[in-house]
């Protein structure tokens, strides 16, 4: 190691001895360095594997040597350079949509509906395991919140009944344990209310599920009816809202809320993300409109993941673990004793290979979890590693 690099590596050990979280020292990938080690990873998100893919890299640095770190401005004057309408454009064409509203974090998609979609609602109805953003973002409206059993459609119609017009809110993957909403039982429970919105977070879906990758919509043949789209029953009472983010399996950064060009109006004047936060960063957008790209050109990106979560699932399960139904490429497992999974955890850490227990995180058990994830770029030898390790400490 030079000197220079060693002498800015043993700063950041020395500050981040004085803080609980480790330091990456490396992209994300089947193989990362964190605290100056290197492991098999099996944590995070880049699900399809495109963090450090050349072309993704090269388009970040051509932005920001064209365009500068950012355009210092917020969009509504002039802070929309190119690489930001390219990443609407592109995420438009992915997702099969009018438009696209790309703003700074995927942390603030449910701000920016919550803002488009409650007005007249009476009460937002809340998954109690929902992430944080979904939590903070319900407070919004100021109306009362009212939270039903996680996954629980009955509970649900229980908390709904009093009300006329409500905001459901929830993750549609749970973005720890992996999990997914039950979303045609809570449509047949909402169609009972005078009006409602059931607005779901997708930031874990989309990229993975579907026949398209649109997310968990997708998979359930709902896409069409999402973001301003028509419903099946043109009648029904109850609108579909999803947001998400790129920063998970679509290999960039920030949130993305597609649909008709008139739901994305309201979204982008719903609320002052676009007129009072700062255009995402050039770089950042050059990457992201170059990864949508990649997905939309190579589906076998897609196809290869959905083999490695197979390969992951079904070795687990021959394992005597047992993972949430589904094709998510992350999902958590519970062991019955905290202790239990710490301790995998150590010894796995020792071997080389990293997977996150989590203690405490929205929507787990009070013992924790052990979290796996999955990317496309993994080797079916490297899935094989992880699970012969797992057996001899099982």
């Amino acid at each position: 190691m030079k000197t220079e690099t060693l002498g800015r590596f043993l700063a950041a050990r020395l500050f981040l001895s004085m803080r609980s979280y480790s330091l990456m020292l490396s992209a994300p990938g089947p193989e990362t360095v964190i605290d100056g080690v290197s492991y098999l990873y099996f944590g995070g998100t880049g699900y399809l594997g495109l963090a450090t893919h050349p072309e993704v890299v090269e388009a970040g640095c051509d932005a920001l040597r064209k365009y500068g770190v950012h355009s210092a401005t917020s969009r509504g004057r002039f802070g929309t350079n190119p690489p930001v309408l390219e990443v609407e454009r592109r995420a438009a064409e992915f997702f099969g949509t009018e438009d696209a509203f790309y703003f700074g974090s995927g942390y603030a998609g449910n701000h920016i509906l919550v803002s488009a979609t409650a007005d007249r609602m009476e009460a937002v109805l809340l998954d109690e395991s929902s992430h944080y953003c979904v939590q903070e973002a319900a407070r919004l409206p100021g109306v009362p919140v009212i939270t039903f059993r996680h996954g629980d459609p009955e509970d649900l119609r229980r908390v709904a009944a009093p009300w006329g017009r409500v905001l459901v809110m929830a993750d549609a993957v749970g973005p720890s344990d992996g999990g997914t909403a039950p979303v045609t039982e809570y449509l047949e429970v909402l169609k009972t209310r005078e009006q409602a919105v059931l607005l779901l977070d997708d930031a874990h879906g989309f990229g993975v599920l579907g026949p398209d990758g649109r997310g968990l919509l997708d998979e359930l043949g709902l896409w069409p009816q999402v973001n301003g789209g028509e419903s099946a029953d043109s009648d029904s009472p109850v609108r579909l809202a999803v947001c998400g983010t790129l920063a998970k399996a679509l290999g960039g950064f920030g949130g993305v809320i597609p649909g008709t060009a008139a739901f994305v109006e309201k979204a982008r004047s719903s609320s002052h993300y676009f007129d009072g936060s700062s255009a995402p960063a050039s770089a950042v957008a050059g990457s992201t409109a170059k990864a949508l790209e990649l997905v939309i050109r190579q589906p076998e990106l897609r196809q290869r993941l959905q083999e490695n979560i197979t390969r992951l699932r079904g070795g687990l399960r021959d394992l005597g673990l047992n993972p949430p139904p589904g094709r998510t490429a992350h999902f958590g497992v519970a062991l019955e004793k905290a202790e239990t999974m710490r301790g995998i955890y150590e010894a796995l850490k020792s071997k080389g290979i990293l997977l996150p227990y989590i203690a405490a995180y929205s929507g787990i058990p009070p013992q924790g979890i052990l979290r796996f994830a999955v990317f496309a770029d993994h080797m079916p030898e490297q899935i094989d590693h992880l699970l012969s390790e797992l057996r001899s400490l099982l």
